[in-house]
């Protein structure tokens, strides 16, 4: 519990520094948007009137003299008065800098920073191979990190170009440190670890960053603090010196590294002060164990005396069922009210339960193995129809047409339909309703090469039947059978009741197959995983799984086209179980 806990405290002093890092980053952009306000657009550079500056490369981390040409806004000349700047860092409380730009990149030419040491200061070089400069031509506006080499910290900053009647002509930055250390440090401080410990920071050189007496102290002395500092995440026990009474005191402490600024969080205190109520707490449940060992021996004794004859019984009943082929008919025979007559009552229960599942065995392996076979076919049809109709789709858009934008529409709405709300059964209406979204789909593609006529019993649109049967076998009769055909293509779709079943025929007019082709796919059919049309072996495949044998799928065909037909059985209802064959017969277990 209180590793938890000072893991908490540190994961939340985390958090904490994160979050006022992110806020910190989140100036930036509004910075800029001073920046820019303060700026205005009466911009303009003075080429001929120069100004010779010390430059500073940190590329190559050299200096150098050149000219600069002079900037202007509002008709000052940046680089003599700094009141432009000043103005905004007095608005952003961060660093402000102008840039104008040269053949060798970027040179500050004003900055609110005008100490005697050079960071981002004036003389600063962007050259023209840094990667900010790249990003900052690119992009116009860039945020990002940079080093300040005189604090020794990092800061957040933001560039914006300057223009001039549209070319380029300078840029400006802005920079804030990544936290607010003041308003960190009273956060921080008001953490209670303990009674005694307070939460601190140090650096990555063991530096201490925020602490209420020790801050700025060194402690890279401290060998445990060394093995913190490169270990940065964990936990931590060590011994130290106490102040009060000199003594050396172990502590306990939860660490975690903050990257953005190789900081490492510190929350613990001594042992004592965390474990210190712990202590009785365990003498007392010490003595509270010793107290029920003793009790639950005496007990142990005389119970045991009175359980062990029935228990032997019911030992020797269950060793006798674990011989061979159990005697599910036997049970036992213990007379007693207590536990163990209830073990025995409990016992011969569990002895019906298992004949009952022995009994459902085979049946439930038939059962798994169907629902297995079903689940792998409907995944199966969904891939395989939308290939093809993105391939339909694909057609249109290489041939330029507009009409490719009504397919996708048609797909849409198609696959709206064809999600539905994950059923296995839907209405004969429903299905015809997806096969005829399908078929606009492929019109368009092939110009009304075909064309399509129902002859659908009116009552039977209301019955249930699988879902994605039709459209398949409609997708084999587009794509084969019209192959050779211009146009008068046509594909008739009925259904019929048929001595209380339904026999639904999908007809069509195109060049049919010979005896040796349509030979070859009743043999198939038989052997259903030799069909090579995905579509048509699932369809084959779901009726027989789904129904049984009484009803099938079977083709005709000749040199007047080819016919595909379905019997399937008569539901005025929509089937609770994933398929209703002969095999599916329900059985209890009580």
């Amino acid at each position: 519990m209180v590793d938890a806990n000072l893991d908490t405290s540190s994961a939340l002093i985390t958090k904490i520094v994160e979050t006022s890092i992110e806020n910190k980053r989140g100036e930036i952009p509004k910075d800029v948007i001073v920046a820019q306000h303060y700026i205005g657009e009466d911009i303009s550079l003075d080429r001929l009137t120069v100004k010779n500056l010390r430059i500073y490369n940190p590329v190559r981390e050299t200096y150098f003299e050149m000219d600069v040409p002079s900037l202007f806004i509002a008709g000052q000349d940046v680089s003599t008065d700094h009141g432009v700047v000043d103005q905004i860092s007095e608005k952003t409380a961060g660093v402000v800098s102008l840039y104008v730009l040269t053949d060798k990149g970027f040179v500050c030419v004003s900055s609110s920073d005008r100490n005697t040491e050079v960071f981002q200061g004036i003389g600063w070089l962007i050259p023209t191979n840094s990667p900010i400069y790249t990003l900052l031509m690119r992009e116009g506006t860039w945020y990002g990190r940079d080093y300040d080499y005189i604090d020794k910290e990092w800061v957040f900053t933001g560039y914006q170009l300057l223009y001039e009647r549209g070319e380029v002509i300078g840029a400006t930055y802005v920079s804030q440190d990544q936290v607010q250390m003041d308003s960190l440090r009273e956060q921080l401080l008001s953490i209670p670890v303990g009674k005694k410990g307070v939460p601190y920071i140090v650096d990555y050189i063991g530096r201490v960053v925020v602490h209420p007496e020790d801050e700025g102290k060194q402690l890279m002395d401290y060998a445990d603090i060394v093995n913190l500092v490169f270990q940065r995440n964990g936990r931590i026990q060590y011994t130290q010196m106490d102040n009060e009474t000199g003594r050396p005191t172990k502590h306990l402490a939860f660490f975690k590294y903050i990257s953005e600024m190789n900081w490492i969080v510190i929350v613990g205190s001594t042992v004592h002060d965390l474990y210190g109520s712990l202590y009785a707490i365990r003498l007392i449940f010490i003595i509270i164990f010793g107290i029920s060992l003793v009790v639950a021996q005496v007990l142990g004794i005389f119970l045991g005396r009175r359980i062990a004859k029935p228990i032997t019984q019911i030992t020797k009943k269950i060793w006798d069922l674990s011989e061979g082929e159990a005697n599910l008919s036997s049970s036992l025979e213990v007379y007693s009210n207590d536990e163990v007559g209830r073990l025995a009552e409990y016992f011969n229960t569990f002895v019906k339960k298992l004949k009952n599942l022995n009994d459902l065995e085979r049946h439930g392996i038939d059962i798994m193995l169907r629902d297995t076979q079903m689940n792998a076919l409907q995944a199966q049809i969904n891939p395989h129809f939308l290939y093809n109709t993105l391939e339909t789709i694909r057609f249109m858009i290489t041939q330029k047409d507009e009409r490719a934008v009504e397919m996708v529409k048609l797909l849409a709405k198609l696959f709206r339909i064809s999600i539905g709300e994950g059923e296995s059964y839907v209405t004969l209406r429903k299905e015809l309703e997806h096969a005829q979204l399908y078929i606009n789909l492929q019109q368009y593609r092939y110009s009304d090469r075909f064309s399509v006529i129902y002859d659908i019993e009116e009552p039977l649109l209301d019955l249930y039947t699988l879902k994605f049967i039709l459209q398949p076998i409609v997708e084999n009769s587009i794509i084969h059978a019209f192959d050779h055909m211009g146009y008068d293509g046509v594909i008739t779709i009925s259904a019929h009741a048929m001595e209380g079943k339904i026999l639904v025929s999908v007809q069509d007019n195109g060049q049919g197959m010979d005896r040796l082709t349509l030979d070859r796919v009743h043999s198939n059919l038989r052997e259903s995983s030799k069909i090579n049309s995905v579509g048509l072996r699932n369809v084959h495949d779901r009726i027989l799984l789904n129904f049984g044998s009484e009803y099938y799928l079977k083709i005709e065909s000749n040199d007047e086209g080819t016919e595909v037909l379905m019997l399937l059985p008569y539901l005025t209802l929509k089937p609770k179980s994933t398929y209703i064959s002969e095999n599916s017969k329900p059985v209890f277990i009580y």
